[in-house]
């Protein structure tokens, strides 16, 4: 299984409407990813078992939770 970076996912969902209703929304989670330093609050939709978009912008999900003051990251399983 190939194991996509922060960066890629975030410039495969740039692309993508944010209108779509998640199944899980990460809302005001602190998005860090080392390989490209992104720091920064940002919401999270999960789809399925996908991440279909990484954004500024409000979403809505089928199930919301606010990960404020809580890091979400990559699992860093190819950092080294």
């Amino acid at each position: 299984m190939k194991h996509l970076t922060l960066a890629t996912l975030m410039a495969l969902c740039s692309s993508m409407a944010v209108a779509q209703e998640c199944d899980v929304a990460l809302l005001n989670g602190r998005v860090m990813d080392p390989e490209t330093n992104l720091d920064a609050v940002r919401n999270v939709c999960v789809t399925g078992d996908r991440i279909t978009a990484i954004t500024e912008d409000a979403l809505t999900g089928k199930r919301e939770i606010d990960v404020s003051g809580h890091v979400v990251a990559p699992g860093f399983i190819n950092t080294h």
